[in-house]
C-alpha cells in the first residue's frame, strides 16, 4: 500500500499496488480513517483481478465539513488532475460524495462513461443474488441491510428481476433485526463490518450477498463458513458494476450483458472450490494478481 497525502487540503490517496493504475472511491467526511480507505483499495484490487484487469485498487479520503467541503473538493480535484489525466489514477464518488462534485475529474479521465454507475451496480448484485438462490430471482424474497443507503436502483432491479423485497419490521430502530429477516438472501452493505459474528446467530437466509464494500468481518465470515449453510457472496464480484462498468467493451444494454455474463462465470468458478465461493474467488483473484505483480497483496477484503 502506498499512501499519498495532499499538499493543498486534508486529504489523501491510498493506492494498493504502487506501480499500477489505479482505481476506486473517494470518500467525504469530518475524518476519514487510513485503515478503512485501505480496506476499501484491496477490494477494488480484487475486483479488478476476478475481472482479469491489471488494475489497482485505490481509495481517497477528504476530512472536511460545512463550510470547508466544498474548497477541500476543489483543492482535491486540481491537485489531483494530471495524474487522473494521464491515466494513473480514478474516482469515483463513495460515501459523503455526489457524482457531480467529481466532475473536474471526469471531464479529464480517460475511464468510459458507465464508470460509476448505480444501474451497472444495482445489475451486478442482482446477477450475484440470482446465483446465489439458484439462478433465478422470480418468487424469491430479499432484504436490504441499510435500505435507505441502498441506492434506490437497487430495489427497483430486484423487482424487476421477479424478487419481493421485505421491509423487516423495527430496523429503524433496531438495525440488526434485519439479520433474523425470513428470507432467500440478505443483501448487506451499509458499511464495512456490518455483519459482526454477533449477528450470524440469528441469520436463516440462504445467502449473504453485498451491496456495498466489504459487509462482513473475518469472525462472521468464519462463524458461517463453519455452520456450511450459508453463502456469502464476495463483495468484489458483487459490486463490481460501480467499478468495471467503465473498463468494459461497449455501451448501454451490452456493457450490461458482459458484466452480468462475467459476474455468473467467476461465481460459478470459484464456487466449485472446497474452501467455497468467497475464498475461491480470493484465489482466482490473486492467481491472477500473481501473472503480473511481484507478490499477491497480503491480507484479504474482509473487514476487521
Amino acid at each position: 500500500m502506498a499512501v499519498q497525502k495532499l499538499s493543498s487540503t486534508d486529504a489523501f490517496v491510498v493506492v494498493d499496488l504502487p506501480d499500477a493504475a489505479a482505481s476506486g472511491v473517494v470518500r467525504r467526511a469530518r475524518k476519514i480513517l487510513q485503515s478503512s480507505a485501505s480496506d476499501l483499495a484491496r477490494s477494488a484490487t480484487y475486483t479488478f483481478a476476478a475481472f482479469g484487469m491489471q488494475r489497482s485498487g485505490a481509495s481517497a479520503g477528504i476530512n472536511a465539513e460545512g463550510e470547508a467541503i466544498g474548497p477541500a473538493i476543489e483543492a482535491f480535484t486540481t491537485e489531483l488532475g494530471p495524474a487522473v489525466e494521464a491515466g494513473r489514477l480514478h474516482f469515483e464518488a463513495g460515501k459523503g460524495m455526489r457524482a457531480d462534485q467529481l466532475a473536474p475529474l471526469r471531464e479529464v479521465s480517460k475511464v468510459g462513461p458507465q464508470s460509476g454507475s448505480s444501474d451497472l451496480l444495482a445489475a451486478s448484485v442482482v446477477a450475484a443474488t440470482a446465483w446465489a438462490v439458484g439462478g433465478d430471482l422470480a418468487g424469491r424474497t430479499v432484504a436490504i441491510e441499510g435500505t435507505n443507503q441502498a441506492p434506490p436502483e437497487l430495489k427497483t432491479a430486484l423487482t424487476n428481476a421477479g424478487a419481493t423485497v421485505v421491509d423487516v419490521w423495527g430496523v429503524e430502530d433496531k438495525p440488526w433485526l434485519v439479520w433474523g429477516a425470513e428470507v432467500d438472501a440478505i443483501l448487506a452493505g451499509s458499511k464495512p463490518g456490518t455483519l459482526t459474528h454477533q449477528g450470524t446467530d440469528y441469520i436463516t437466509a440462504k445467502a449473504i450477498v453485498p451491496w456495498g464494500p466489504i459487509p462482513a468481518t473475518t469472525k462472521a465470515f468464519a462463524q458461517l463458513r463453519q455452520g456450511g449453510m450459508v453463502t456469502v457472496v464476495p463483495d468484489f464480484v458483487s459490486i463490481a458494476g460501480y467499478l468495471v462498468g467503465g473498463f468494459l467493451d461497449g455501451d448501454g444494454s451490452a456493457v450490461t450483458a458482459s458484466l452480468v455474463t462475467k459476474v455468473v462465470e467467476i461465481l460459478e468458478e470459484a464456487s466449485s472450490h472446497p474452501d467455497g465461493v468467497l475464498l475461491g474467488a480470493c484465489y482466482l483473484a490473486e492467481a491472477f494478481i500473481e501473472t503480473w505483480q511481484e507478490r499477491k497483496p497480503f491480507g484479504r477484503p474482509l473487514a476487521a
